[in-house]
Order: structure tokens, then C-alpha cells, then sequence
């Protein structure tokens, strides 16, 4: 086995090792999604707040309205049954004031009745919401915690192994180097492979004969035919 090659499995162990310490760091709950449930729950508070105050600015509106019907109704009543009117066509039109304030006044005191029911609902939407947010944004500190913590480490992992790489690639052959990397650009990160047997450890598929005896040799610059990564004998089989 060349010197080459020995040095260059070392830089193909050292992208295999970045490439998943690179998924790794690329998978970490950054805490997106909470903050995205977090942002959506704080939205459909402030729309409820708004709908609340619509409902009790409504509701005070229909007390004041109330309290003026109400006492222009008790005026007419006592017009009407007090007896300081006796003219029968005016006691008529008092008569129909009256009925005609008591169907407003009903109206009213339905209308604030369901907006007492709206502010209940409301509350009740808003309470499991705020319950549910003070809920989400303690999981989203632990994360955030979490996630500093093993980036660190990550990004550290992948500096240190970024300089041993490149370390051990300057050793390689510049031309050597340069088909290494046009086969990992297109065979998924794997170019170099260590062969120990009949089948190329990139495919899984039979190498010729004449190739692996070739490998036992030591012959260098050997690829699969099927997947064309580089290959090299594993002297432990020897």
C-alpha cells in the first residue's frame, strides 16, 4: 500500500467523520418550531385581547343605553299610571312607548347577555393560551441551552478535525488529491475504500479478479469499475 494512499484513507476517514458532525450540527433543535408555536399562540392572544376589549367596550355601551332606556321608561310609566294624564289618546301613546321601550330593553339585556357569555369564552381561550406559552417558552430555554452547549462542542470537533485534515491532505499528492475529490463530489463523500475481500465496500458489488489480485499487489490507482471509487488493500487481511 503507498504512502500515498495511506495518507489520503486518512483524509477520506477525516470527511467521512465531518460529514456527520456536520449532520449533527445541522439537525440540532435550534428551537424554531417553538418559537414558531410560541409566535403563533402570542398572535391569537392579542387577537382575543382585542376581541375582549371590543366586547366590554360593547357591553358598558349597552349598560349606559340601558340605564338611559330604563329611566325613560319609568318616567313614562309614571305618567302612565300616576294619573296626571287622563286623555285617553295620550295615555295610548304612553301605553305604546312603554311596550315599545320594554322590547328595546329585552333586546339589551339579550345582547349583553351573549357578550357576557363572548368575554366569558374569551378569558377562558385566553387563560389556556397564556398557560400554554409560559409552557413552551421553559421548554424553548432548555433547548436553546441545550443547543448552545453541543454546538460548541460540534464546532470545535469540526475545527480540530478541519486542521488534521487538512494536515494529512497537504502530505497527498496534488494530483492524487485532485481525483480523490471529483470522485467524493460525486460518490457521496465516499471516493477512497479499503478492500478486504471480493467486493468493493462503496457498491457492494464483485470486483474482477484481476483487480483484486492487483490490490494484493499493491498496485496503485485502482478503481471499481462500477461505482469508480479508489481502492486499496487492507493489509490486516494479509
Amino acid at each position: 500500500m503507498s504512502g500515498d494512499l495511506n495518507t489520503l484513507y486518512k483524509v477520506q476517514q477525516s470527511d467521512t467523520e465531518l460529514a456527520r458532525l456536520r449532520q449533527a450540527l445541522g439537525g440540532l433543535d435550534t428551537g424554531a418550531e417553538l418559537e414558531c408555536e410560541i409566535s403563533q399562540l402570542e398572535s391569537e392572544l392579542a387577537a382575543l385581547r382585542d376581541q375582549l376589549r371590543a366586547c366590554e367596550k360593547e357591553s358598558l355601551d349597552c349598560e349606559l343605553e340601558l340605564k338611559t332606556l330604563d329611566e325613560k321608561r319609568g318616567r313614562f310609566r309614571t305618567q302612565l299610571y300616576g294619573g296626571s294624564v287622563r286623555n285617553p289618546r295620550e295615555l295610548s301613546d304612553l301605553h305604546k312607548e312603554v311596550e315599545m321601550l320594554d322590547r328595546e330593553i329585552r333586546k339589551l339585556e339579550d345582547r349583553m347577555l351573549e357578550l357576557m357569555e363572548q368575554m366569558e369564552s374569551q378569558r377562558s381561550a385566553m387563560g389556556t393560551r397564556e398557560a400554554r406559552a409560559t409552557e413552551l417558552k421553559a421548554q424553548l430555554e432548555g433547548v436553546r441551552t441545550k443547543y448552545q452547549v453541543t454546538s460548541e462542542r460540534l464546532r470545535g470537533e469540526i475545527a480540530e478535525l478541519e486542521a488534521k485534515r487538512q494536515e494529512d491532505a497537504a502530505q497527498v499528492g496534488l494530483h492524487l488529491l485532485k481525483r480523490y475529490e471529483q470522485i467524493r463530489a460525486r460518490a457521496g463523500n465516499l471516493a477512497l475504500v479499503k478492500v478486504s475481500g471480493g467486493n468493493c465496500p462503496g457498491c457492494r458489488i464483485a470486483l474482477p479478479s484481476e483487480t483484486v489480485k492487483g490490490l494484493q499487489a499493491h498496485r496503485s490507482g485502482l478503481t471499481c469499475e462500477n461505482c469508480g471509487r479508489l481502492l486499496f488493500w487492507d493489509e490486516v487481511e494479509e
